[in-house]
């Protein structure tokens, strides 16, 4: 197993470390992004809260105030200024930064599932290059399979890379749409109930 994972990167040599690099990149920035965004049960349970909070619950204010989640600061933020008039457009801004934050990690799947393909892409002239210099020379069969390999080793490993990368960010983009529209749904029944609270 090792002799053939190191005859593989022989084969894609020197594309194939580039590539390695790539793929540890792009897993390490999925956990990154998984691990430091919320989920949708934290909202979820701030909506409980919420319902709570309208019907004059004491625990939920402690439970709120206690939370060390990002978003329950943030209710608690709207909850101490909910008499200042320009409150919204604070909260707007507060919940840009908050929803931007989320978006950790995704930046860099985004650029890794960019350039590893053309990486690999460039593996393809690369051993057509070694194809097209062996043409007219003795043992030129061997040369020719040599970088024919080459070139499909390194597309493939950057095509292998891609395409995970890519299912991680349009999943991660997606997850992302959705916790921003239950923030917003969330915010907005706050400010426009605050008073009540």
């Amino acid at each position: 197993m090792l002799h053939t994972i190191q005859q593989f990167f022989e084969a894609c040599h020197p594309f194939g470390y580039p590539l390695l690099i790539c793929s540890i990149i792009l897993v390490t920035a999925i956990f990154y992004h998984y691990f430091s965004t919320g989920s949708r049960a934290e909202i979820h349970k701030l909506f409980a809260l919420y319902d709570k909070l309208r019907k004059k619950d004491s625990t939920a204010m402690q439970e709120v105030q206690q939370s060390k989640q990002e978003l329950s600061r943030e209710v608690a933020f709207l909850l101490e200024h909910k008499n200042d008039e320009n409150l919204p457009s604070i909260m707007e801004s507060r919940l840009k930064v908050l929803v931007d934050n989320q978006r950790a990690g995704l930046a860099i799947i985004s650029v890794i599932t960019n350039i590893a393909p053309m990486l690999g892409i460039l593996g393809t002239a690369w051993g057509l290059v070694d194809i097209f210099g062996v043409f007219g020379t003795p043992g030129a069969q061997e040369g020719i399979a040599l970088g024919i390999s080459k070139a499909l080793y390194t597309t493939i490993f950057g095509l292998a890379i891609a395409i995970p990368g890519m299912i991680a960010l349009t999943c991660a983009e997606r997850a992302l749409e959705h916790r921003a529209a239950l923030i917003d749904e969330l915010f907005t029944e706050l400010l426009a109930h605050r008073n009540e609270i």
